[in-house]
């Protein structure tokens, strides 16, 4: 959503009820231009920062500089799977080993064929996505975790 100054992001209400993710980083990782345009401008309609990365070698590079709250992975790209992807992630020995990880995939039979190692996603969609629902499903996952990059207070 480009932003016109002076102007206010919509509230939730105008946003006919989507969460509002302002705050919130997202990293999304898709080899599909329209794919990762359409995640983004979802995303962003939810007031999300994202960073887009066409490749796994990219978002390697956008996690050197930045650790977002929430990952958002194509399962099938090239040269990486997300599911690689993200098991290299999960051996990392600091923060960013912590951060939730969603798949999506346009090929369900496929995850379903690597479901052991599927398991270091914290909840997976089939394209087309349902934005309702996946929308609802990230919200529940960043509210169940503190973001890396927000302060916890108790």
């Amino acid at each position: 959503m480009a932003l016109v100054p002076g102007l206010q992001m919509p509230s939730r209400l105008e946003r006919f009820g989507y969460p509002d993710f302002k705050g919130h980083t997202v990293l999304v990782v898709d080899d599909h231009a329209d794919s990762l345009e359409f995640m983004k401008q979802l995303l962003e309609f939810c007031n999300a920062t994202v960073v887009p990365a066409w490749s796994t070698a990219h978002a390697r590079t956008a996690l050197d500089h930045c650790l977002p709250s929430l990952i958002v992975c194509d399962f099938q790209l090239p040269r990486e799977t997300g599911v690689a992807f993200v098991g290299w992630l999960r051996t990392l020995p600091d923060a960013r080993a912590r951060i939730p990880a969603v798949a999506v995939t346009a090929y369900p039979d496929d995850f379903m064929q690597h479901r052991d190692e599927s398991l270091a996603f914290d909840a997976y969609f089939v394209k087309p996505i349902e934005a309702p629902r996946f929308l609802r499903t990230l919200e529940t996952i960043l509210s169940r975790s503190v973001a890396p990059n927000q302060a916890h207070s108790a």
